[in-house]
């Protein structure tokens, strides 16, 4: 057996067994099936194994490409961009979690227009929380809502605990009330100051990046980056450093989308998030440079 044969029939078992574990869940009486959104910086085979068992007709939908492994903010604001078009009731869970089996409390977020996300409060609900507004969080009780026989693993809450609280709520087998207490209506925030613009010049940060495709985004929003009266086809030269150590310069047309520059070439855009961003057309500018996201990732950014 190959080794990727080796691992489909490791998934398939795990995913049986997650079938079986929770087969025979009943929605509430007038309850609404609503869809469910699951990302994560691993495959989640067996995450959608644990939402099908509770539902089978649970409607499921996971985020591709992965979240970079680890990368907190990457996970804010994909859940965030990714929620935008989602009706009330739909239920997003998010598993980016280095702090798995800590103290890191497990939420469920409630947003003012009246979306769901499941998620460790590690930072990774940020994004949702800044764009729609927290309405109320609430602390999942494990001791009720945490997939059975499972008390013994801590290192597994997606599988555990999101996954399963996330298809419960989302096919109405829980309410809100049911995940867990009331807690403060607040979560972990992450650090999203706005870059600066003075005399010419744009500082801030590589603040996220576009999965596979390889874009960053920087901490510059559409606004503070038409304060320079920006034109299509203007020239900028970009610097970016890491912890203030020079990584990558170079000159990069400012256009309106990737076919306005040759094949393979650089390109700044603004992004459908309304974020400045650079990019490669057909091509990852993160990997072809070594680039980076985060506060030690600063840029400097004036026309030619």
């Amino acid at each position: 057996m190959t080794v990727r044969s080796k691992w489909t029939y490791v998934a398939a078992v795990l995913l049986v067994a997650s079938i079986s574990a929770g087969a025979g869940a009943e929605s509430r009486p007038g309850a609404t099936v609503h869809p469910l959104i699951i990302q994560a910086d691993f495959g989640g085979l067996v995450m959608t194994g644990v939402a099908y068992s509770i539902h089978p007709d649970l409607p499921i939908f996971n985020v591709r490409p992965l979240i970079p492994l680890y990368d907190i903010r990457s996970a804010s604001a994909s859940l965030a961009y990714n929620a935008q078009t989602w009706p009330p009731g739909t239920v997003l869970i998010s598993v980016v979690d280095p702090g798995v089996g800590t103290d890191r409390k497990s939420v469920v977020l409630k947003t003012r227009n009246g979306l769901y996300f499941v998620s460790p409060d590690n930072g990774s609900l940020s994004g949702a929380a800044q764009a729609y507004g927290i309405e109320a969080v609430r602390e999942i009780d494990e001791s009720v809502n945490r997939r059975p026989g499972t008390e013994w693993s801590h290192t597994f809450h997606g599988r555990d605990v999101y996954a399963y609280v996330g298809a419960r709520l989302a096919a109405g087998i829980i309410d809100f009330e049911g995940v867990g207490p009331l807690l403060e209506p607040r979560v972990v925030m992450l650090e999203t100051a706005m870059g600066s613009f003075e005399d010419g010049v744009f500082e801030g940060i590589a603040a996220g990046g576009e999965g596979q495709l390889g874009n960053i985004y920087f901490n510059i929003d559409r606004d503070l980056f038409e304060r320079a009266n920006p034109e299509y086809g203007q020239v900028y030269t970009l610097e970016i450093q890491r912890s203030g150590e020079p990584v990558w310069s170079g000159a990069v047309p400012y256009v309106r989308t990737f076919g306005d520059v040759p094949v393979g070439e650089n390109l700044l855009f603004i992004n459908s998030s309304g974020q400045l961003s650079v990019a490669v057309n057909q091509d990852s500018f993160a990997a072809k440079y070594g680039i980076g996201v985060g506060a030690d990732w600063t840029i400097r950014l004036q026309p030619q």
